[in-house]
């Protein structure tokens, strides 16, 4: 579980990384900000986060059911992006099964925890090229790297 500065660290490089990735694409900006939002609440509920609020998964139904179906972004392009979201919750849940275990599966949940960083070149793809996706991906590797354990 991350301490409150960590957290603020992170939205930092998250904000970072999304608006380099939706470039002019306010749509796109939108649909990684939800995404975001959606994933904290989500990982905070798993972990039994003591701020969870009933405002938070209010907040995250809200998103599933109203503001995610509703952008634009998501709307033209969600027959690709459903795929990542499927990968993303299997990766989710996955790498919380593998914290548990061994010390390789410890590996493969340390990498696998931030697959949801993959849809970050995707819509750097599909809002700017393929110059743009590979300029994301590099960036995030750098940004979201961290030692084992941490």
């Amino acid at each position: 579980m991350s301490t409150l500065a960590e957290r603020d660290q992170n939205l930092l490089k998250v904000n970072l990384i999304s608006k380099l990735a939706a470039g002019e694409n306010q749509d796109a900006l939108e649909y990684l900000t939800l995404l975001s939002s959606l994933s904290r609440i989500t990982d905070d509920v798993f972990d039994e986060f003591e701020n969870v609020t009933k405002n938070n998964v209010l907040t995250a139904i809200e998103i599933l059911f109203i503001r995610m179906p509703a952008n634009l972004f998501f709307k033209k392009h969600q027959d690709i992006l459903f795929s990542q979201h499927v990968s993303m919750w299997n990766a989710w849940e996955a790498s919380n099964i593998l914290e548990k275990g061994d010390k390789t599966d410890q590996i493969y949940a340390h990498v696998l925890r931030d697959y949801i960083n993959e849809i970050l070149p995707l819509v750097a793809l599909l809002t700017q090229g393929h110059t743009r996706m590979k300029q994301v991906n590099s960036t995030v590797r750098s940004l979201f790297k961290k030692e084992l354990g941490e």
